[in-house]
């Protein structure tokens, strides 16, 4: 017979179910590590017998006025529990409630406007749960809405000084190998100069390598050729050979990459300075260059459906020596790295792929170049705030960044217009929705004649948040912010044109949908104007330091826009589409305000626009593109209807330029040109240099002169606008046989000999702005707070214009009470500086904070929110000691920023919050098992009794075992 004792089963339940017997059961031979004292625990709310509402319950509730956080709502199911887990079922409920909310706007059932309902539920119910867990105190359990760390280190760095250069690859292949950039009358002029005057004599080495002699003209040659002259010349810079590691070329074979070269090492020029020393490059042959910036690939997308082309687009900016001759040869060479080179160009720099639209370059007077960018994603280290922002980008002669400024906008922005000063300030215009921190620069005298400036700051909004706002920002000659000013009317406006008047007053031109605040009408001192309907042109004036001071609003009942402007002496010129008409109209600027003196229609564009106007030499310039058929133009007079004709139109939209006298009377000196193919060019880009028309198009037509390459190429040409003679052009293709002209910029001696070598015209820059503000999106008046968790006060951290990673730190110190270390670290390998946070001794803590909506400045410093403190380090069973007590501190991770507002954030927002109510779970099992491991659930089950129905099994097997056996 088989014997089963039946105790034994319902041992082996016991064990396997983790239900202690006996004594154990009865609780005298066990002991529990539980803060509270017990193990015994209401039910938790994610616990179907605690009687918990649901979250649709929940969210009826609070759409019906109640609130997300109410502890008297909350009924624990075990008597004289502690009051810490009434608090956490509290808290698991707001954010469950959170969840459902999210979760419902991605329901097909939910309108538009229960759309905007949940979107401000959701903004309530975070707000009730930061203060919430900021203002709760609990007994047993420490709660942050942060993260919890022993050291907080920021993740944007700020950029330091490196004295090193490295030039774009001109040699592919062995470093002892003939370099064909070197090859020919190669000459060019180092100048070393001290970083102050008077500290040593200048010095001025010329480098011709001609006397080499019969020395191959390699890599390693020519830089030791160059540093023998540098040690004879008693200059402590020198150079050195860059090499870039080769990488193997690949090919999809099926599934499977496979090796189809392993690729050839790449060469640059590399130029190792000193702080003590300023380089500066020039040569003797210097010649004008054209900078476009070109988007190459399917830029019509009309192969979107094509898998080869999808997401295809690049953009880059290119450089073309444009006055070749016999005084000035081609310096052009095809660049190791070039993509579809064409004759001509002498340069090409790939920019970032979160760079979307470039509507506007400019050329400095030092040879570089600055691109207007619109951008949606990290550009050049720098995150932006909100979904798309503005950068202004500087480059130097060699395509090479110099640094990068992002606007700073909460929500988005775009970049529509710029201008550089003869002293090399920098003025960007376009517009802003959302909120934008300004800053205003004021200067005046005391009594005892000394001069004082202020800087005030002030976070903005327009009249609604939807729509955009006019906004301009001026950079001194280092990049530095000066001020910004934003100015809108009750409907839609944009800024497109800027200008600086010769006191260093900024002129911006735009268009509005309503009446601009302020605004007057043309040359009137009467206010209240209203809209004539429409979009309607205007036209502001800020004085040098950003005050604002006059706003002039003009139009027809159509839509108008000031599209471009320029200012002469004491003469604004205002070149405006209004109603399909080129408009140009004069201001006097003597009185303090523009002043309308004249103005003149100069025809019908046919549904063409304007690019671009400029003054030289007596004359006004004025350029865009334009229909001119029957079809387009109608009744209308055409453009320049009767004016003496250097080139025909041909066709389509083509490009024109034309010019009027200075008085905008009609002459018979009065001229027009166009350029373009019977295809039709639209949007072209036409910019004006000592009155010659410089123009960019796409095209997929014949143009005389040049040779069809692609589907759809570029076109670059100088014309003569009087005669009409094109004097200089060239046409090329891209990617998948398309290319697009953004935006065109004229730069005067800077193409030279320097840039078949990589290097640039003019001083190296070692080092860019220090500042915060220079180096990162947040703006002056940005803030968050330092909070001490033991006491709960607050301090306040402002960003102001001048503020450097090492002047925060100190500010985070002093917010400390000192309790921090608070360091500012060099990142290895890379030419920036971050700041690092953390507890200078034991018990010392400090709590992160967002600041105000609109204000924050956290992202932008790469900082996040959180508890700094040593008790991060500590186990799911360990816990430090505050007042006497065990204290385990939870951080829920959850982002004051957390919003549903954009449905593409629907799945980092549900991972937030299922990160955070996972935290809160985690406390509640450290209250019960003094453990908050997900393991805790099964250790801790510490009673109970055998379930009926298994009790019943078990006694049925025994009985089955007897009578087996005979029993």
């Amino acid at each position: 017979m088989i014997g089963l004792d039946a105790n034994m089963l319902l041992s082996f339940y016991n064990a396997k179910a983790g239900v202690k017997t006996g004594a154990a059961a009865l609780g005298t031979a066990t002991t529990t590590n539980s803060p509270t004292g017990t193990t015994k625990a209401p039910s938790a709310p994610w616990e179907s017998k605690s009687g918990a509402a649901s979250s649709d319950e929940l969210v009826k509730k609070v759409m019906a006025g109640s609130k997300f956080i109410k502890e008297s709502n909350v009924s624990l199911d075990l008597a004289g529990a502690s009051q810490d887990y009434k608090k956490l079922f509290t808290l698991y409920q707001g954010l469950n409630t959170l969840m459902r909310i999210a979760n419902k706007t991605q329901e097909n059932t939910t309108t538009s406007t229960m759309m905007r309902t949940l979107q401000r539920l959701f903004t309530s119910g975070m707000s009730e749960i930061q203060d919430y867990v900021a203002d709760s105190t609990l007994e047993h359990v420490g709660l942050v809405q942060g993260a919890l760390t022993e050291k907080l280190k920021s993740t944007t760095g700020v950029a330091r000084t490196d004295a090193t250069y490295v030039a774009k690859d001109i040699h592919k292949g062995s470093v002892t190998s003939s370099v064909k950039a070197f090859e020919g009358d190669v000459k060019f002029n180092i100048a070393i100069n001290p970083p102050t005057a008077g500290l040593y004599a200048p010095k001025s080495i010329e480098i011709d390598l001609s006397e080499m002699g019969t020395t191959t003209r390699s890599m390693g040659n020519v830089v030791n050729f160059i540093n023998s002259k540098l040690k004879d010349a008693g200059a402590t810079t020198r150079f050195a050979v860059e090499r870039t590691p080769a990488k193997a070329e690949t090919i999809k074979v099926g599934e499977k990459d496979v090796t189809v070269n392993s690729g050839v090492d790449t060469f640059s020029l590399k130029v190792q300075g000193t702080t003590t020393e300023l380089v500066r490059f020039s040569a003797a042959q210097m010649a004008d260059s054209v900078y476009v910036v070109q988007t190459s690939g399917d830029t019509d997308n009309d192969d979107k459906d094509d898998p080869d082309t999808l997401n295809d687009l690049s953009t880059q900016l290119v450089k073309f020596q444009a006055d070749i001759s016999g005084t000035n040869p081609s310096t052009a060479v095809a660049g190791v790295t070039d993509t579809y080179w064409s004759e001509g160009r002498t340069g090409q720099a790939v920019l970032e792929e979160n760079i979307t639209n470039v509507r506007q370059t400019v050329s400095g007077a030092d040879g570089s170049v600055y691109v207007l960018a619109d951008v949606d994603g990290e550009v050049d280290g720098q995150g932006i705030k909100g979904t798309k922002d503005v950068a202004l980008i500087k480059y130097d002669s060699a395509g090479k960044v110099l640094y990068t400024r992002t606007l700073g906008a909460a929500d988005q922005a775009s970049g529509m217009a710029m201008t550089v000063s003869s002293d090399g300030k920098v003025a960007i215009a376009g517009s802003v929705t959302g909120e934008l921190g300004i800053q205003t620069t004021k200067t005046f005298t005391s009594a005892d004649g000394k001069t004082y400036t202020t800087s005030t700051y002030e976070t903005t909004k327009g009249y609604n948040e939807s729509i955009s706002d006019s906004f301009v920002t001026v950079f001194d000659a280092a990049g530095e912010e000066l001020w910004t000013q934003r100015r809108g009317s009750i409907g839609m406006d944009e800024a497109l044109s800027v200008s600086f008047g010769n006191d260093g007053a900024v002129y911006v031109g735009g268009r509005a949908q309503g009446t601009m605040t302020g605004a007057t009408d043309a040359g009137s001192t009467a206010q209240g104007v209203t809209s004539a309907g429409g979009w309607d042109a205007y036209v502001m004036k800020f004085s040098a330091t950003g005050s604002y001071q006059s706003t002039t609003q003009f139009g027809t009942s159509g839509t108008d826009a000031a599209n471009a402007m320029t200012v002469d002496g004491n003469t604004l010129y205002v070149a405006a589409n209004e109603n399909g008409n080129a408009v140009l109209r004069s201001y006097d600027l003597t009185s303090g305000k523009p002043v309308l003196s004249e103005t003149r229609n100069l025809g019908n564009l046919g549904g063409g626009s304007i690019s671009s106007v400029s003054v030289y030499d007596g004359k006004v310039y004025v350029g865009g593109s334009a229909n001119q058929s029957a079809a387009a133009t109608g009744s209308n007079p055409k453009l320049m209807d009767g004016v003496a004709v250097g080139n025909a139109y041909t066709g389509g939209q083509d490009a024109y330029a034309l010019s009027v006298s200075t008085d905008l009377s009609d002459t018979s000196e009065d001229r027009v040109s166009f350029y373009g193919s019977s295809e039709g060019e639209q949007n072209a880009k036409v910019t004006f240099s000592d009155g010659k028309a410089w123009i960019a198009f796409q095209t997929k037509g014949a143009i005389d002169g040049t040779t069809k390459i692609g589907e759809k190429d570029a076109v670059l040409a100088r014309l003569d606008v009087d005669s009409g003679d094109v004097e200089w052009q060239t046409r090329y293709t891209g990617k998948n046989g398309e290319v697009n002209p953004n935006a065109i910029a004229i730069s005067k001696d800077s193409s030279s000999i320097l840039d078949k070598l990589g290097l640039p015209t003019g001083t190296l820059q070692y080092k860019d702005s220090s500042s915060l503000v220079a180096n990162t999106t947040a703006r002056p008046g940005d803030e968050f707070y330092i909070r001490d968790p033991k006491s709960g006060s607050k301090k306040k951290i402002v960003i102001e214009a001048k503020d450097t990673l090492e002047s925060l730190a100190a500010k985070i110190n002093r917010a400390s009470g000192y309790k921090m270390d608070v360091k500012v670290t060099k990142v290895l390998g890379k030419p920036e500086s971050v700041l690092t946070i953390s507890p200078k001794y034991a018990s010392a803590e400090i709590e992160i904070i967002r600041g105000g909506e609109g204000k924050d400045a956290l992202d932008s410093l790469g900082l996040s929110e959180g508890l700094v403190t040593n008790a991060a380090s500590l186990t799911a069973s360990e816990s430090s000691k505050k007042g006497g007590k065990d204290v385990k501190m939870f951080g829920l991770n959850l982002d004051s920023n957390l919003n549903i507002a954009n449905e593409d954030d629907f799945e980092s927002v549900k991972k937030v919050l299922e990160d955070a109510m996972k935290n809160v779970r985690s406390a509640y099992r450290y209250l019960r098992y003094g453990d908050s491991s997900e393991e805790a659930d099964q250790k801790g089950k510490t009673g109970g009794t055998v379930p009926a129905y298994l009790t019943k099994q078990i006694a049925n097997y025994q009985d089955a075992l007897n009578r087996l056996g005979g029993g």
